[in-house]
């Protein structure tokens, strides 16, 4: 694997580690929410973004995200309630996107932490198994 290419994967790193840690839990303002959606929303992306880029390092096809979700957690033999949490996360990115209605958006606001702790756990994969095949 090149440098580019390994630069890559920790720009999205730190694109995630960047927009989650000092990440509040409740929100003071309509302001500070959609701060706080558009981070997770951005952190996401970049996690299903490196889910991705190991699928294709790892000499396997590249499908759409779910599928590649299951991908990882099959070949790197992962506990597939981690794969559950991912796919739980990368629908949930989709409801901020398209910014349903209220109770949607309390649902995420309680699912912040367990986002942040979803990320630091998928990026110390992502380490290790960088840390294997480069």
């Amino acid at each position: 694997m090149d440098n580019l290419r390994i630069k890559r994967y920790h720009d999205k790193i730190n694109h995630v580690i960047d927009y989650i840690k000092d990440l509040p839990i409740e929100p003071k303002n309509e302001l500070e929410k959609r701060g706080i959606f558009y981070s997770l929303q951005t952190s996401i992306e970049a996690i299903v973004d490196l889910i991705a880029m190991l699928i294709k390092d790892l000499g396997i096809q590249v499908k759409d995200d779910v599928a590649n979700i299951s991908e990882i957690v099959k070949v790197r033999k992962l506990k597939s309630e981690l794969g559950e949490n991912l796919k739980k996360a990368n629908g949930m990115r989709n409801i901020i996107v398209h910014r349903y209605n209220n109770f949607e958006e309390q649902i995420i606001l309680n699912s912040v932490e367990e986002i942040k702790d979803l990320s630091y756990q998928w990026i110390k994969i992502v380490e290790e198994i960088l840390n294997e095949i480069i």
